[in-house]
């Protein structure tokens, strides 16, 4: 069973980010019954801590297991893990611990809001390809056996391709795959230094700590973030399912798609 891709083009594939979501009709429960889903998840899978505030349009959760983020609403629910790429990408243990949480999170909103129709579940994942240039990752992207771009479209409307991105979705034997291929950059973090200001975290508020960390993450985030990128995001997603089982969707996804990708991205020979 394949749990990871293997180097694409010379450049070794880093899984960024994984997200799994469930969109539902007649949840309208949430409005009534947030507190037990809290209830329930923090009192029996105490990992779990509330994030930020709870409102009418989302409840976030996080893991103090595996960082995993957890947001629910009338709409739909969806658990994700995000990596920096410097930190190292989403590991095998992470995934495993990932679908755990899916089954229980899935028994959990099922029973709380009475779910029993469903729009939509999906298993998606980004794979990051450092480079270190965005030409390089255009080159990268254009060397791959499925990625091709016409000239003809280039030469209507200018000299050269600055940058491209593909996206398509393919209808499989039992779910459909949306698969996109773009460039990406760094995003600029601006530093308004105009003084410093000593205050031990303790004496902050909530939101003041909340800020700090994430600056403090942002920081991180700049110095070990590749300048740019190549991502290849991979979507698998069921429509209107009768039955949902979490753990086994995420599992046959990821066996399906990866030798899926790995192939479509090598050239033969």
């Amino acid at each position: 069973m394949a749990t990871h891709l293997s180097a694409i083009r010379g450049k070794e594939a880093l899984l960024q980010k994984v997200v799994f979501e469930v969109r539902y009709h007649f949840g309208y429960a949430y409005l009534d019954n947030c507190g037990r889903c809290l209830n329930m998840i923090t009192r029996d899978h105490p990992e779990w801590f509330i994030r930020g505030n709870v409102s009418p349009s989302s409840a976030p959760l996080l893991s103090s297991k595996n960082s995993a983020c957890l947001n629910f609403s009338a709409a739909k629910y969806d658990l994700s893990i995000e990596r920096v790429a410097g930190e190292g990408p989403v590991s095998d243990n992470d995934i495993g611990a990932f679908v755990d949480q899916a089954d229980y999170i899935h028994d959990i909103m099922s029973t709380c809001l009475g779910l029993a129709e469903f729009a939509r579940v999906g298993f998606r994942a980004w794979y990051l390809f450092g480079c270190d240039t965005e030409a390089d990752a255009e080159d990268w992207l254009k060397g791959l056996a499925c990625y091709n771009i016409s000239d003809r479209l280039v030469a209507a409307f200018g000299r050269s391709l600055e940058s491209s991105g593909v996206s398509v979705v393919v209808a499989g034997a039992d779910r459909k795959y949306r698969i996109a291929f773009h460039g990406v950059q760094r995003t600029a973090q601006i530093d308004f230094a105009e003084g410093v200001l000593s205050l031990q975290p303790r004496y902050m508020h909530s939101g003041q700590r909340e800020a700090l960390l994430e600056r403090e993450r942002a920081k991180r985030r700049m110095r070990q973030n590749p300048g740019f990128a190549a991502m290849i995001d991979i979507d698998a997603y069921q429509e209107n399912a009768e039955v949902i089982e979490p753990g086994r969707f995420v599992q046959s996804s990821r066996e399906q798609f990866l030798p899926m990708l790995q192939k479509a991205c090598e050239r033969e020979g």
